[in-house]
């Protein structure tokens, strides 16, 4: 494996895969609530999420190979041309196209489902990465990108999720419950992951939340997120009927007690125990969507739903 294969194989970030992945469980189990799933839209938006997700962080470091060699002007960078017409980021162009034809091409089967608004769904959602992710000053990089993170993983691909299963249910409680356990996880995640990547974003005048407030307001926001879903989760006001309540208030607590040690370890130096932090919360957010799968591929059998009567 060469070292632009390499290079680009780490630049799709496979752990944002996860955040993606389970923001899809997170709309599929609030449907498995409102009356349960089909199986062929669900496999199409995870494709679509996940293949959006490739494609949006392949155009993250693209621009950030164009724009790393330029100069900061009013906030922005300045393009850099011998930068971008290089072959290696040449290469970038080319592979972060394809996949993001190959997110469109899944975005488009949305229409069959849901017509036009499942299309401007895809629209909404493609547009507002390009600035999340995209550009010489990209949202992701600002104090306000958790704000964003919240929406993008929560509301926005649980209720776009949701949606496609069954548009006319007017029971909107399990999208909202959803979109908060999944979003707050999600921004919980992108802090421990700008905590990582503290001293390079300092270096480089990256305003992320971290850089601009420090590891001890961090970790107060991180605990925060922690306590909300832990208590979402043992509450439960929306909960599947042939699940255990006690399958929440375990996994809440479990959450509430790792949350309390990254607490207590934000406060050092990121250099000791950013890694250790960042590898806890993925844990934390792959747990939960592991149990979120496992309540979605359960509905599928207690449903009784017929794979190919969807083909």
């Amino acid at each position: 494996m060469n070292k632009t294969t390499r290079s680009i194989l780490k630049a799709i970030h496979p752990a944002s895969l996860i955040l993606s992945g389970g923001a899809v469980m997170g709309g599929l189990t609030a449907s498995v609530i409102r009356g349960g799933i089909s199986v062929f839209p669900a496999i199409m938006t995870l494709l679509f999420a996940i293949l959006l997700q490739i494609s949006a962080n392949l155009y993250h470091s693209y621009f950030h190979l164009c724009y790393s060699g330029g100069d900061r002007l009013k906030g922005l960078r300045t393009h850099d041309s011998k930068i971008a017409n290089s072959p290696e980021v040449a290469i970038y162009r080319i592979v972060a196209n394809s996949f993001a034809i190959l997110a469109l091409t899944a975005g488009m089967s949305l229409f069959t489902f849901i017509g036009w608004i499942g299309m401007g769904y895809v629209v909404v959602i493609s547009v507002m990465y390009y600035f999340y992710f995209m550009g010489p000053n990209p949202l992701v990089r600002t104090r306000w990108s958790l704000i964003f993170t919240f929406l993008f993983f929560g509301p926005i691909a649980v209720s776009g999720t949701a949606l496609i299963q069954n548009l006319t249910n007017p029971d909107w409680l399990p999208i909202a419950v959803y979109s908060v356990i999944n979003g707050m996880l999600a921004v919980n995640a992108h802090i421990a992951i700008q905590y990582m990547h503290y001293e390079e974003d300092k270096k480089n005048n990256y305003e992320t939340l971290v850089t601009a407030k420090g590891g001890s307001f961090s970790r107060f926001v991180y605990f925060g997120n922690a306590a909300i879903v832990c208590i979402v989760l043992i509450i439960r006001p929306s909960a599947v009927e042939y699940v255990s309540p006690w399958v929440g208030i375990i996994i809440g607590i479990c959450l509430l007690v790792s949350s309390i040690w990254v607490f207590s370890m934000m406060h050092r130096n990121p250099v000791n125990v950013s890694k250790l932090i960042r590898s806890v919360t993925l844990w934390q957010y792959l747990t939960v969507v592991i149990v979120l799968m496992a309540i979605v591929m359960y509905s599928v059998d207690h449903f009784r739903v017929n794979v190919f009567h969807f083909l």
